[in-house]
């Protein structure tokens, strides 16, 4: 899509299955549909004034009770919820505040990165509370594909995600541009993987080649439509709102 985006077309759309392996649970299929969708010229905040503004609408006509939607960093989450800053701690401290709190990892060799720590501590304490939320300014460290924005204090990954009852929705971005640091991200994510024994993916793309040429301004959003039914229609299961879950595909 972003390759399309560069030949000119503005604004696209699709929605397309998409798969992640082994990824099955209450709210994961191995298959589900995705919407996603790129406009050029749209910053950081006017993505998550589209994503919000979208969201309303689909509610308003089916109407469905939503409430406002607001918009909290990941910053003040974290510090309201946990008491830390997490642009600044260090795995030590996030693996005390697991333990003080309860919050047991996956398993006993898991987690070798802050990021790992973060994540974990996110979903089991901060996603929960999320009713009706748009978080944005995650760690540079979780930028993946999105701009990077210095801050007065902290280098914050210009990325937003929409949480809906508990449950993570859509994921957006104001695109980064800059190829070279791009193939930055995806060396480091290649040897990652590597060193932990996990598949690794190639490092040049045609997407890079793009971008090296030229690659306009804009803001992309990737939206979870199954799990946005799960809200609309109460559905408590993934199940519900499938034709056909991976177990009988």
């Amino acid at each position: 899509m972003k390759r399309l985006l560069a030949a000119g077309l503005d604004p696209i759309f699709q929605i397309t299955p998409v798969f992640r392996l082994g990824d099955r649970g209450q709210f994961h299929n191995v298959e589900f549909t995705m919407l996603e969708w790129y406009r050029i010229g749209d910053n950081y905040q006017t993505g998550m004034f589209l994503l919000a503004e979208f969201i309303r609408y689909l509610f308003d006509e089916q109407q469905i009770e939503l409430g406002e939607i607001g918009y909290s960093t990941y910053q003040s989450l974290f510090e309201s919820e946990i008491g830390i800053n997490p642009y600044t701690a260090t795995l030590e401290e996030l693996q005390a505040v697991c333990k003080d709190r309860n919050v047991g990892s996956p398993e006993s060799n898991w987690g070798d990165s802050v990021d790992d720590w973060l994540d974990l501590l996110f979903a089991e304490l901060v996603q929960p509370t999320l009713e009706s939320v748009i978080v944005y300014d995650f760690p540079k460290s979780q930028a993946q594909l999105a701009k990077i924005r210095q801050d007065e204090k902290d280098a914050v990954s210009e990325r937003f995600e929409l949480f809906l009852k508990g449950q993570e929705i859509a994921n957006g971005y104001h695109e980064a541009r800059d190829a070279a640091e791009l193939r930055r991200r995806f060396q480091k994510n290649r040897e990652r993987r590597i060193s932990r024994g996990q598949t690794w993916l190639p490092t040049d793309s045609r997407l890079l080649t793009v971008m090296e040429l030229g690659f306009p301004p804009c803001s992309g959003t990737a939206l979870g439509i199954d799990r946005l039914l799960m809200v609309m229609l109460d559905a408590d299961i993934i199940e519900d709102v499938l034709t056909f879950p991976i177990e009988t595909a």
